[in-house]
């Protein structure tokens, strides 16, 4: 019987409507959900009155559905906090960080998922490569990653700093050997800010991170050992925006977010995954390597496997 070495692709879109995901052309992104499962939820947290948004309505408590008790998290449907979440698996009243200046954050309590890994299993490789330079200075991904790479957008532009860090993992997935790894996009974010997402800008960032993604894909499916791994592929966003660009409010074009979930080489056929959340991607990516959750992590999220693929409601 084959005994297959499980493997981690993350790869995070910033500020991606998924609204507009299913308008436009996408067809790597597509061909995930076709094959995979996908869903979406509502952030439960945003900030009334923030710049740019014009949202009406209160910090919006976590949802029943969602198993929270009935907490209230205040913080802005901003970057800082949608990444750090994903990254550890809980919301920002825990991980601390409510906006982009990550200045109260708790990563030292709450490490991200790779960090994890390392920690459980010193053996397994972990890589985290992102154009946000932010995520590495402020430890949201901490400095125990085996390879890292932060490059500043906002320096060099977002559209060549997502270019060199696709070319760098493209490297490092073909050549290397990670376990476990993440990628950040961000120009989606950028150009949505400046012109919104309905501009033909935000479409051409969209097809050149989804034509990024598919490189991505085919480093790993080239890979020498490809046949006895098996690989997840984990695709999710931070927050949206609204139609006039921005974000950090309550609105659901601000809230909703998606998680898509793909097994490569088997074929889920669409599966609907019912409410993903941004906290269960650190536990799906722990799960599937094969770190047993510890409760004492006191993680919010859970992982999404069949259990929550089944399309119920």
């Amino acid at each position: 019987m084959s005994v297959f070495s499980s493997k981690v692709l993350v790869v995070g879109m910033d500020g991606l409507r998924y609204d507009r995901l299913m308008e436009l052309p996408a067809p790597t992104l597509k061909a995930l959900m076709s094959t995979g499962a996908y869903g979406t939820s509502l952030l439960p947290y945003g900030e009334a009155g923030t710049p740019r948004t014009e949202s009406p309505g209160e910090v919006v408590p976590k949802s029943p559905e969602a198993g929270d008790g009935g907490r209230v998290i205040r913080s802005r449907t901003d970057s800082g906090p949608g990444w750090s979440s994903i990254a550890t698996g809980v919301w920002p009243d825990k991980h601390g960080v409510v906006d982009n200046g990550f200045a109260s954050h708790q990563f030292t309590k709450f490490p991200d998922f790779l960090t994890r890994v390392k920690l459980a299993r010193p053996t397994l490789t972990t890589a985290a490569l992102f154009s946000w330079a932010a995520l590495a200075e402020h430890g949201a991904f901490g400095p125990g990653i085996d390879h890292r790479l932060a490059l500043d957008g906002y320096a060099i532009g977002w559209a060549l700093a997502d270019k060199q860090v696709t070319e760098a993992a493209e490297r490092l997935l073909g050549t290397g050997n990670p376990d476990a790894t993440f990628v950040y996009l961000g120009d989606t974010d950028e150009v949505a800010h400046d012109l919104g997402p309905h501009c033909p800008e935000y479409a051409a960032a969209l097809e050149a991170q989804d034509a990024y993604l598919a490189r991505l894909l085919a480093a790993i499916r080239a890979r020498p050992s490809y046949p006895d791994e098996r690989w997840t592929v984990l695709v999710t966003t931070d927050h949206g925006h609204v139609d006039a660009g921005g974000h950090g409010g309550t609105s659901d074009e601000e809230r909703t977010v998606f998680v898509i979930a793909n097994r490569l080489g088997e074929d889920l056929g669409g599966s609907p995954l019912r409410g993903p959340r941004l906290v269960d991607v650190a536990p799906t990516v722990l799960a599937a390597l094969g770190v047993d959750l510890d409760p004492a992590w006191d993680l919010d999220g859970s992982p999404l496997d069949g259990s929550r693929a089944d399309g119920s409601s």
